[in-house]
């Protein structure tokens, strides 16, 4: 049997923030301006929708942690 590849979820900007404890819209936005590690969010045309790969935001918090400890 074959296995069937996992799909991959994407965030939302306001599922981002609620993720981290309802952060601000600026706190997102100074992540992608001053973090080089923060996730790059997939744009689509008209520039008002991004969303960021699930995935790449838990590896990003989980080398966030291991940098604390």
């Amino acid at each position: 049997m074959t296995k069937k590849p996992k799909s991959k979820r994407y965030l939302t900007v306001a599922e981002l923030r609620h993720r981290w404890g309802n952060v601000s819209q600026m706190f997102i936005e100074r992540r992608l301006q001053y973090d080089p590690d923060f996730p790059k969010p997939m744009k689509f045309p008209g520039g008002r929708l991004r969303l960021f790969d699930e995935e790449a935001i838990e590896n990003y918090e989980r080398k966030a942690v291991a940098k604390r400890e």
